[in-house]
């Protein structure tokens, strides 16, 4: 046999094996018992488990108060003893049926089928209530329609009444008063008629307030009325028309270049240039011969047509027209002054009662405009037609 070292004996001579480095001894564990045996020392199935100490495990819990059952169920509500549950009487056994949807069952006497929610006590009925017949109905507030959602019915046109045709005679009167003492008399009868026609005017065409328009038409019939009293006797129609023909070319250029919708600057342009025209033409009066018999016609027509005549609504109007016909024959005027005059106070007179107008309406173009469209007829009818 070889010894590996002796190097003579085919060993490997001084060489050495390597030693093994030691490793501490680890410590054997016990050999797990036989049958029986349980880990981490649980007692077995079927042993006795040793008695647990309350007061040592709960020692850093804190103490629980005794619980007061009364003061725990304050907020429930009562509960109320239905019975007791009667015993179920055997039945005796019954084949089987077929299997369909199972009937309803009648509920036994005395017996509440369990539930999940507690019962209240029944409330106390609610005393019937009175018949409907026996509560007296109240009436509801009436409720009055807003402009703007009011519907109204009937002809657009109202008729001034008495009173405004009164005035017009008193306006005829003191018209009629200032020709008999002089054409600068007349003027200043005239031009409060001129303002009472424009702020008329205005307002029977809806704009208002508008009190520059009314100011512009104003001063276009007092510029007029000025410039008849300035011209030659034989000049005064070329002064109305030229003054007319003045303001009418300055309502064009401010409404022109007025910053404001189209079609509410060409209606204002219409409304103010028709209101400075009919202003304008009351200054036709100081232009005429026959002035105490026209306005006395105006005032006769307009009296009738507002009269409350018995008959047909026709009867005063026809009246009127030919009382003033009859006035101007009696005083000697020419034929056509009282025809012309009666028809243009009932004119004025049909235009003030137009499209719903107010009360306001009815005191100034109700008041003003029966004698503002007989002006220009009357110079007619006594210069042009005689």
């Amino acid at each position: 046999m070889t010894d590996m070292n002796d190097a003579n004996n085919g060993g490997y001579g001084g060489w050495q094996q390597p030693q093994q480095p030691q490793h501490p001894q680890q410590p054997q564990h016990p050999q797990a018992p036989q049958q029986g045996y349980q880990p981490y020392d649980y007692p077995m199935y079927g042993q006795a488990q040793p008695p647990m100490d309350d007061a040592a495990a709960t020692t850093l819990l804190p103490p629980v108060p005794p619980m007061d059952d009364a003061e725990a169920t304050t907020l429930l509500p009562p509960v109320v003893d239905s019975g007791t549950m009667p015993i179920a009487q055997p039945q005796p056994h019954q084949p089987p049926q077929p299997r369909h949807a199972a009937p309803a069952q009648a509920p036994v006497p005395g017996f509440d089928p369990p539930t999940m929610t507690l019962k209240r006590p029944d409330a106390p009925a609610a005393p019937a209530a009175a018949p409907y017949a026996a509560v007296p109905a109240q009436p509801a507030p009436p409720v009055a329609p807003s402009p703007a959602s009011a519907s109204r019915t009937g002809s657009p046109i109202i008729d001034p009444g008495l009173q405004p045709a009164l005035i017009t005679a008193g306006v005829a009167a003191l018209l009629a008063g200032g020709a008999a003492l002089g054409q600068v008399a007349l003027a200043l009868v005239v031009a409060p008629l001129q303002l009472l026609t424009a702020a008329g005017w205005f307002r029977l065409n809806g704009m208002w307030p508008a009190r520059q328009g009314i100011a512009l038409a104003a001063l276009a019939g007092f510029t007029a009325d000025a410039a008849v009293l300035l011209a030659d006797s034989g000049s005064g129609i070329a002064a109305v028309v030229g003054a007319l023909g003045g303001f009418f070319l300055l309502v064009l250029v401010l409404q022109t270049f007025r910053p404001s919708d189209p079609k509410e600057r060409f209606y204002a342009l219409t409304v103010l240039g028709s209101a400075t025209v009919v202003t304008a033409l009351c200054t036709t009066l100081l232009l005429a011969d026959w002035v105490p018999a026209g306005v006395g016609a105006v005032a006769l027509a307009t009296l009738l047509a507002a009269a409350p005549l018995p008959g047909p609504k026709q009867l005063g109007p026809v009246l009127g027209l030919v009382a003033a016909v009859l006035l101007g024959l009696l005083v000697g005027a020419p034929l056509a002054l009282g025809a012309l005059a009666g028809v243009g106070a009932l004119v004025g007179r049909r235009v003030a009662a137009y499209d719903f107008p107010s009360r306001f309406v009815h005191m100034t173009a109700g008041v003003a405009l029966p004698l503002a469209v007989a002006a220009p007829l009357i110079w007619m009818a006594t210069d042009l037609l005689a």
